[in-house]
């Protein structure tokens, strides 16, 4: 008998290494599971059975086995997707029938067994530490293995787990045992600022600040900084861009592909995780990124590298909806967050690098049915449609690809449009190409224009516009106005007047050679020469920009606006380009200088006057986004270097290596009483307290 069982099981592995290796090739999950496969075969995974093994990869459910290939550790990755209300009540009529007798018909525990309410199990309280017991017993007590059907096993799992957790009776409300996030209103997140426990929105709040009044971590005690935990990711991109969201001591990222995880915030530990597949045949022009998701009610959203908006319930990570933008094979893509107002969920697409138009679009959270869309590219007869030469809006770029900012009380959302299309070849779209390289001033209930400004008419260097819009109020004249600044890829601190968008201020905070300065309209002022030839023109700043999408800070403490730099240059060329539907459409090429010519810093600008009060700098070639405290603290990175600045003199207080690029901006929440600091950095999630 021993014989053939062991020759039943070898046949079972067998089986399933061949199924998933011929389908390996085609298949993201397959080769997560010719991983999984491989660590078994090799003795790196001893507590899960073949049988099982098998039984989970082809059950079509998702059991979390991505976090599997990458750990190795069932008891952190494997999760139990038959958990909701309906499963929940299957597991605790199958717990009646067969546990009940020695643990109570509520689990309060009786003559034969332990109580298993609100508590943590002696062999682990994790769902494949649960379905363990279950179904090995344990020995020398009065807990026998146990062979019930398989899937019963996983129903009784998600009852038993509800019991531990005490939300048995509150199982109808569908939430994982452990993950209890509230709603989030939108008057949550529009009073963000007063609220410095979570991280609402991708910039922190509506007005684009990236500021916590969290003082916890002041100058003199940042010195004590250490790490407190940290997650490592297999990916193959150089560096995660994730800004994450924090509800309720609880930590939502996203991770490259398409990727979403629900983490304790206090300890990094995995509670769910959603994977989406993708195309193999993706139109990206800049990775395979994901900067963040937004959160209102009960849902998360994100967008996909496919063009399509997700809708996940926060506490289980199912999909709700999932809602087609665009057509992928066009060239378009999702990689920024989305941003959640009052009853929409609003997001634009990537696109410039491939010709496709670009637009704005607002859905309805609870459907995703679409409830506005605004065109970044004028169709014929709009306002705008003449500022484009022949036919060449149709292929006008412009995309919409980062966050943009929201005032409630003027009920405007103001996003920043990219690059028109072909990215160097102005001639083949003579004009000013509106409203790329623009911000747009949207109505937020029916997304009509309002107003736009254009800060780079004709964009022939790639730079567009689509940095983060930052909102404040100021005295201009000895007149108090609300204020929209935004620190330009084309080298100008640009200042608006929100309400109108009428220019009042602009000025170099890097190095550029393409424009003297601006006109009273805030035109630019061409330098002749300076613009792609066949042969080649230098320029500043290069195609990467002065500064680029990492996030800026403003801190209404020292009233200063700071930004990332690159002092950085290159050589544009410009060359005819056909339009191929889906295909890069550029019209030229950028060669940057070497490494060693560039000047990686920390500017901070004021915004009233544009002028820069003091900078922070190395021979770093990447900068990261930026984050200011209530501590009198700015919080950023050049390559792997995280540090904190004295947000008044802009000296370094501390630093410390992290291993890996960061690009990304940090976050700080409070947790159980304590500040803590989260940043993306390389392939790891890292968070920082005292």
């Amino acid at each position: 008998m021993k014989f053939l069982r062991f020759r039943w099981l070898f046949v079972a592995a067998a089986l399933l290494f061949v199924s998933v290796a011929v389908a390996a090739m085609s298949s993201p999950k397959a080769r997560q599971g010719l991983a999984i496969v491989r660590s078994k075969a090799t003795g790196s995974l001893p507590d899960v059975g073949w049988i099982d093994l098998f039984r989970m990869i082809r059950s079509g459910q998702h059991f979390g086995l991505p976090e599997l290939a990458n750990t190795a550790s069932p008891y952190a990755a494997i999760h139990n997707p038959y958990s909701s209300p309906s499963d929940i009540s299957s597991g605790s009529t199958v717990f009646r029938s067969h546990c009940a007798l020695c643990h109570g018909a509520n689990g309060e525990g009786g003559a034969g067994g332990p109580k298993l309410q609100q508590r943590h199990m002696v062999r682990g309280s994790s769902d494949w530490a649960i379905f363990r017991t279950i179904s090995l017993g344990i020995r020398g007590t009065g807990m026998p293995a146990n062979d019930l059907p398989w899937l019963e096993k996983w129903q009784l799992v998600g009852y038993v787990a509800s019991l531990a957790a005490g939300t048995a009776s509150g199982a109808e409300s569908g939430r994982v045992p452990g993950l209890s996030a509230g709603s989030v209103g939108y008057g949550m997140i529009s009073d963000a600022s007063e609220n410095p426990d979570s991280w609402l929105t991708y910039s922190g709040s509506y007005d684009g600040h990236r500021f916590s009044s969290n003082n916890q971590i002041t100058i003199s005690n940042v010195s004590g900084l250490r790490l407190l935990w940290e997650r490592q990711y297999n990916t193959s991109e150089p560096s995660i861009e994730t800004s994450p969201i924090v509800v309720d001591g609880y930590m939502f990222v996203t991770l490259p592909p398409n990727r979403v995880e629900a983490l304790d915030a206090k300890t990094g530990a995995l509670i769910w995780a959603y994977d989406r597949d993708v195309p193999t045949d993706l139109r990206l022009c800049c990775g395979i990124h994901n900067r963040g998701l937004a959160v209102l009610g009960s849902t998360l959203y994100f967008g996909t590298l496919d063009a399509h908006l997700v809708a996940l319930d926060i506490h289980s990570g199912r999909p709700v909806w999932d809602a087609e933008m665009a057509d992928y094979k066009l060239g378009y893509s999702m990689t920024g967050a989305p941003l959640a107002i009052k009853d929409l969920i609003v997001t634009g697409v990537a696109c410039g690098e491939f010709g496709a138009p670009g637009f704005i679009d607002a859905r309805d959270p609870a459907t995703g049915k679409e409830v506005w869309r605004f065109d970044t590219i004028p169709h014929q007869g709009q306002p705008g449609a003449d500022t484009w030469a022949g036919n060449s809006a149709k292929t006008g770029g412009g995309p919409a690809w980062l966050t943009g900012s929201f005032d409630p009380t003027t009920n405007l959302i103001y996003w920043a449009i990219g690059n028109p299309s072909p990215d160097y070849d102005g001639p083949a779209r003579l004009g000013d190409n509106l409203y790329t390289d623009s911000v747009v001033a949207l109505d937020a209930d029916h997304g009509a224009l309002r107003w736009y400004f254009q800060f780079t008419p004709h964009d022939v260097f790639d730079w567009d516009s689509a940095q983060i819009l930052v909102l404040l109020d100021g005295n201009i004249a000895g007149k108090n106005q609300r204020l929209l600044a935004q620190a330009n890829r084309n080298g100008f601190f640009y200042l608006l007047d929100a309400q109108t968008g009428a220019f009042l201020q602009a000025k170099p905070f890097a190095r550029e050679t393409w424009a003297d300065s601006v006109d009273n309209r805030g035109r630019p002022k061409l330098i002749p020469g300076a613009q792609p030839t066949e042969r080649g023109t230098v320029v500043y700043p290069g195609v990467a920009g002065a500064t680029n999408w990492e996030s800026p800070s403003y801190s209404p403490m020292t009233r200063l606006v700071y930004v990332s730099v690159l002092d950085r240059g290159g050589v544009f060329s410009t060359a005819h380009a056909s339009h191929d539907v889906g295909q890069p459409f550029l019209g030229g090429s950028f060669e940057s200088f070497a490494d060693d010519t560039s000047q990686a810093a920390v500017r901070a600008i004021n915004p009233i006057t544009a002028e820069v009060e003091w900078e922070y700098r190395n021979s770093a070639t990447t900068v990261g986004g930026l984050l200011s405290t209530g501590g009198g603290l700015v919080f950023g990175s050049q390559d792997g270097n995280f540090f904190a600045l004295d947000a008044k003199t802009g000296h370094e207080m501390w630093h410390v290596g992290t291993g890996g690029r960061v690009t990304a901006a940090p976050i700080t929440f409070m947790n159980y009483g304590k500040q803590l600091v989260t940043i993306a950095a390389g392939h790891d999630i890292l968070t920082f307290g005292l």
